[in-house]
């Protein structure tokens, strides 16, 4: 049986508004960041993730994607 995979995926005009939405801002140096605490958000694989790499939240949790086709396959992988 085949599993749909629901994400959202936006450009870069959109992003301010969806980190506002989630509660999160951004860093001095460019990071997202938690709004109540300053604690960077993680990527699947543990790294702090910059506005510029930022890709999108999948529905239903907090999973930051990153920007880079690895990330967005390994992301896709491990929802199927």
């Amino acid at each position: 049986m085949a599993r749909v995979v629901e994400s959202i995926l936006f450009d870069r005009s959109a992003k301010h508004k969806i980190l506002q939405y989630f509660n999160k801002d951004l860093d001095s140096d460019g990071y997202i960041v938690e709004v109540d605490t300053g604690r960077k958000v993680l990527t699947l694989e543990g790294e702090e993730l910059h506005i510029d790499n930022f890709a999108g939240i999948f529905k239903g949790s907090e999973i930051y994607i990153k920007s880079d086709i690895a990330s967005i396959v390994k992301f896709l992988q491990s929802t199927t």
